[in-house]
C-alpha cells in the first residue's frame, strides 16, 4: 500500500479543513470588518480579546485595492497557512 500511495504522489492534504490555533475566524475577519469604520486598532483588538498588533498585522495583510473584506482575507489566510511541502511518504 505504501508503495501505491508513493508512487501516486503522497497523501493529498485535506482542503475542507478550518484554520485552528492562533489564527482569525471567519466570524472575527466579520467584526473586525463591521467595526473598522468606527473603531481604532486597539478598540477592535480589545472587543475581539486579541492583540492589537494581530489586528494590525491583519488589516496590512490583507488590505487590498478595495479595502479589506473578511471572505477575501479568510480565503487568502487558508492558502497561505498551506505549507509548501512535499508529502512525507513521498520523500522516502
Amino acid at each position: 500500500m505504501r508503495r501505491h500511495i508513493r508512487e501516486h504522489g503522497g497523501v493529498r492534504p485535506r482542503w475542507g479543513r478550518e484554520l485552528s490555533g492562533r489564527s482569525l475566524s471567519m466570524s472575527e475577519r466579520e467584526s473586525i470588518l463591521a467595526l473598522k469604520s468606527q473603531h481604532g486598532v486597539r478598540e477592535i483588538a480589545r472587543r475581539l480579546g486579541r492583540s492589537p498588533s494581530t489586528i494590525s498585522r491583519e488589516l496590512r495583510r490583507h488590505c487590498g485595492v478595495n479595502g479589506y473584506r473578511a471572505t477575501r482575507a479568510h480565503a487568502l489566510a487558508f492558502e497561505l497557512a498551506r505549507r509548501p511541502k512535499e508529502a512525507k511518504l513521498n520523500t522516502k
